[in-house]
């Protein structure tokens, strides 16, 4: 009876240690999913960098093809504006060119005066039309910032008088 004690004994002990054994093994042999987690965890995690492709052109070189030929507002260029008066005052904040596009011409005798029909525009220091913008107006002069094609240059228009060689 003795013997069958200590074999039911290590029958029970071998029934207890069996689960045991196996989650030993079990924890000693990581599996796939663990496996992936612990190498997930060693890895520096990922940062994500999101890249924008940068254009840039240099307006002196050429322009931008983006840009529009013709400026937003329009308006005549250069080329079509003369000076056709001058409203000068001390404080150059308050002088007044006034350009425009039509033409006077008056015959030799003065008798006789035609006009080409046009617009006229009263402009102040810093104010544009088309491509011209003003710099300053002097007595007879204004000074213009002229734009073509991305370059910008200053030039002088010259109100016409008798006095230099306008028509009479």
């Amino acid at each position: 009876m003795i013997q069958r004690v200590r074999s039911g004994l290590l029958l029970l002990s071998a029934a207890l240690l069996l689960p045991v054994g196996l989650a030993a093994q079990q924890q000693t042999q990581p599996q796939p999913a663990q496996q992936q987690q612990a190498s997930a965890q060693q890895q520096a995690p990922t940062e994500l960098v999101f890249e924008r492709e940068v254009f840039s052109y240099p307006s002196f070189q050429r322009r931008n093809p983006f840009k529009p030929l013709v400026a937003g507002e329009g308006g005549p260029r250069f080329e079509q504006l003369r000076v056709i008066g001058i409203l000068y005052d001390a404080n150059p904040a308050a002088s007044v060119a006034v350009v425009g596009t039509s033409t006077v011409t008056v015959s030799e005798t003065g008798q006789d005066v035609s006009v080409s029909e046009g617009r006229s525009w009263y402009l102040k220091v810093g104010q544009s039309i088309g491509n011209v913008r003003i710099l300053e107006i002097r007595r007879d002069q204004v000074v213009v910032e002229v734009e073509e094609f991305g370059l910008t240059e200053q030039k002088i228009m010259q109100l016409e008088t008798r006095r230099l060689g306008g028509t009479p």
